[in-house]
């Protein structure tokens, strides 16, 4: 029965799509699903389902050779080679469902997966698709790791679906999300607190004598300060943005971004005592661009935070007053957590995982 390619191609990610299907491709070799002897899909198959062009699969394929991964065999296509059982220390699987997928969860994986491997681990990421809108999950693919000898299960955000399935199967795993306790059956947490700035936002706020703050945020609410600045007194607005999957996820979040402050600045007063606080990137990046289109500049006109990506952005003409947080620094946290765990078995709960305040240009005086 021919098996069914075990990854996805993100284009919204910003990795290199021979990189995506390079990397895709040899963690199903490294981790078993393409024994040696079996026969890889041909590239032209592989174009079609990954949604790529042929140059990036044939190249891909190429490097897989070059590596010793596989062998080109005429009229046979790519066959897995038998290069020696590697003695891995044990096994990590990683999940974070396809919705969740971005920036920060990919570089986050990244670092995990280099740093288990450098101690002997072997590192599969499990892809998990979205069935529907309810939250259902197809979940073939986890199993297909899970066949495997699993030592322990790493699961991103609060995933109450995924965390029942794990604990039936008796695999250890722990979760890295915005939760205040371990779920019930998880060994551990590490806690990803999205909210952990906003006190230095709304000390800020006090600083530069900000009066109203409109807060631009997705239906699924990472970050909040709006209870926070309420409690200060500073008057806030939640204006919540939808976005359409159909047309990609970052754009979408960019184009509502956009459209929301082109409706902000059409419909109200926008003055230099209000604050537009932007609690994605990408919803920064829409808005920014739609400020420079009305003539809006910050902070003389308007002042602006947004929550960023360390190594992303978004980028402005000044430097953005930011809530920043850095994937890489989060991966290395959560692989010290999974190594004590699988040196000792003793789940050690880490610091936690959220934004850094960063002083910018765009709030305020630039001294405060």
């Amino acid at each position: 029965m021919k098996k069914r390619i075990p990854f996805a191609v993100r284009r919204e990610d910003g990795v290199p799509l021979v990189r995506q299907v390079l990397d895709g491709m040899r963690d199903a070799i490294v981790g078993g699903y393409y024994a040696p002897g079996d026969a890889l899909p041909p590239y032209a198959e592989l174009a079609e389902t990954l949604g790529v062009s042929q140059i990036v699969t044939k190249t891909a394929l190429k490097r897989l050779v070059a590596e010793g991964f596989v062998a080109a065999r005429p009229r046979v296509g790519s066959v897995v080679r038998d290069r020696g059982v590697k003695q891995w220390r044990g096994h990590v699987v990683f999940v974070c469902p396809d919705l969740d997928v971005g920036y920060f969860q990919t570089l986050l994986a990244e670092t995990l997966r280099t740093r288990l491997n450098r101690e002997g681990y072997l590192f599969t990421r499990a892809s998990v698709e979205h069935r529907d809108a309810a939250g259902t999950y197809d979940l073939s693919l986890l199993d297909a790791a899970l066949a495997r000898s699993v030592d322990l299960v790493v699961i991103l955000y609060n995933r109450p679906a995924i965390f029942r399935h794990v604990a039936k199967r008796g695999v250890p795993y722990m979760v890295v999300g915005n939760l205040k306790e371990a779920p019930d059956g998880a060994i551990g947490l590490t806690q990803i607190d999205f909210n952990k700035a906003v006190p230095e936002f709304v000390d800020a706020c006090r600083a530069t004598g900000v009066r109203k703050v409109v807060q631009f945020r997705l239906p699924e609410p990472m970050c909040d300060a709006t209870p926070a600045l309420r409690a200060a007194g500073i008057a806030a607005t939640n204006i919540i943005l939808k976005y359409d999957f159909a047309k990609g996820k970052l754009f979408s979040i960019e184009e509502s971004g956009r459209i929301g402050l082109e409706k902000l600045a059409v419909s109200r007063r926008l003055g230099s005592d209000t604050l537009l606080f932007f609690t994605s990137d990408y919803l920064a990046r829409g808005g920014l661009l739609a400020m420079e289109r009305h003539g809006l500049k910050a902070p003389e006109d308007i002042q602006v935070v947004a929550f960023a990506n360390s190594g992303l952005g978004p980028a402005y003409f000044r430097e953005l007053t930011r809530m920043e947080i850095n994937p890489v620094a989060a991966g290395t946290a959560m692989a010290n957590a999974c190594l004590k765990y699988l040196s000792n078995g003793i789940f050690a709960t880490g610091p936690v995982i959220g934004p850094e305040w960063k002083k910018g240009e765009t709030m305020g005086n630039a001294l405060y």
